[in-house]
């Protein structure tokens, strides 16, 4: 599912307010959902007119397998935008309604590309995954080890989150984790506690960013962006364009692709409005 790329294209340039981002060739198929076993598809994007090459990859049949077995048939309009611009290690700001597949949009390339790498002697996360909500994260980890399953090195992830004993959480963390799924707000409890650093984070993920400041978490994002390298791919999604979501894409991503996906039947919504009148008391 990633391409044959054996880091991230990683940059560290600011958006340019008067630029307009990048747009990348849409996928109209995906060929890990399709029949097509041990595939992926090879070094670049596909150019219109032009073939996509697929290079046979052994990592790649347990995802194919996984997500068979969870029903995946077809991409989703997400996740056929936004896979080729992570295959190719480009930042994303994606705006798609919440349930349109975009944990699977990062996640599925996420893991090969940590499944193919050799095993590495940092403890801290390899991928930073930041959600607004407890429920969230805990989704978020759940869909990860789904995907996961059945791949040979599986990826170790985390998940962590407020309103529970911390304890657990650290003693957890001490063995090390690829993959960490976090609130905002617990992260900077384990970091002030030495129970995580974040300087080894090739790859940051804002899930549900718009969520993410309307629950407050501006302060606390901009202290975690602090600590990432600078150097680093960031993939954003938001489901609205909320007031500060392109203050935190501007702060957060480098060159980014631009992704929007519309809710089906946005532009006329069937809502049907009844008044009942009733006697006053």
């Amino acid at each position: 599912l990633a391409g044959n790329l054996e880091q991230p294209v990683l940059v560290n340039r600011p958006l340019d307010a008067g630029r307009q981002v990048e747009r990348l060739p849409r996928l109209e198929a995906f060929d890990v959902f399709q029949h097509v076993p041990r595939v992926r598809f090879d070094r670049g994007l596909p150019q219109p007119g032009q073939p996509r090459r697929l290079a046979v990859v052994a990592a790649l049949e347990q995802i194919v397998e996984a997500t068979a077995a969870l029903g995946y048939a077809e991409p989703t309009p997400v996740q056929a935008e936004v896979v080729p611009a992570v295959l190719a290690g480009r930042d994303v700001w994606a705006s798609a309604p919440t349930g349109s597949g975009k944990t699977a949009a990062f996640a599925l390339p996420l893991l090969e590309r940590l499944a193919s790498a050799p095993p590495r002697a940092e403890r801290g996360p390899s991928a930073l995954i930041l959600a607004p909500t407890r429920e969230l994260a805990a989704q978020i980890g759940a869909e990860l080890e789904a995907y996961a399953r059945r791949l040979p090195r599986r990826a170790v992830t985390r998940v962590v989150f407020g309103g529970v004993s911390i304890n657990p959480q650290m003693l957890a963390l001490r063995g090390g984790a690829d993959v960490l799924v976090a609130t905002p707000g617990r992260l900077l409890d384990l970091v002030a506690r030495n129970a995580v650093a974040l300087g080894g984070a090739a790859t940051l993920v804002l899930d549900e960013a718009d969520r993410l400041l309307a629950h407050g978490f501006q302060e606390e994002l901009d202290a975690i962006l602090a600590m990432l390298p600078a150097r680093r791919q960031t993939l954003l999604f938001s489901a609205t364009l909320r007031e500060g979501v392109e203050r935190l894409a501007r702060a957060a991503l480098a060159e980014p692709v631009r992704v929007e996906v519309r809710a089906e039947g946005a532009d006329a919504p069937e809502i049907t409005q009844r008044a009942i009148a009733v006697d006053a008391p």
